[in-house]
């Protein structure tokens, strides 16, 4: 899969995401159980691409992508077992985390994104994604002649 199509895999595995969150005036799950596992096993297969994929040009961004969801995944869980009423720390600090993770996905996506054009950059100059890299470091360093 390249960088392109992972970054609209995570748009929309993230827009599903919010979609089968959606519960009625109870509490209760307004999608079927089975599309909401789609969902949940999509974000967790985007996590790991993305990691993967951002690990050594941005691994500051696959650390925190990782450990956000992770956590989030922790505390969910955690809201799920205890019964925490609306402005207890649990829920404050599980809405700080969501902030985070979303702040950390939009992040990844533009990286994503943006390592996209940076192949199509490399594609059209005759130079393989590495070598384009390379050159891309010099410059940025300042050693061009």
């Amino acid at each position: 899969m390249k960088n392109k199509a992972l970054a609209i895999f995570g748009i929309v595995t993230y827009i599903l995401s919010v979609i089968t969150s959606a519960t009625n005036a109870n509490g209760d799950s307004v999608f079927p159980i089975a599309l909401i596992a789609i969902s949940g096993i999509a974000s967790i297969v985007f996590i790991i691409m993305a990691t993967i994929r951002l690990w050594r040009k941005a691994k500051f961004a696959s650390i925190l992508l990782a450990s956000s969801a992770i956590i989030m995944f922790i505390l969910s869980v955690v809201q799920g077992v205890a019964s925490s009423s609306y402005g207890s720390p649990l829920i404050i600090m599980l809405n700080i985390t969501r902030v985070i993770n979303l702040i950390v996905f939009i992040w990844t996506v533009v990286l994503l994104w943006s390592m996209a054009k940076h192949e199509g950059l490399a594609k059209d100059s005759g130079l393989t994604p590495e070598e384009f890299s390379l050159v891309q470091e010099d410059l940025q360093k300042g050693n061009h002649a």
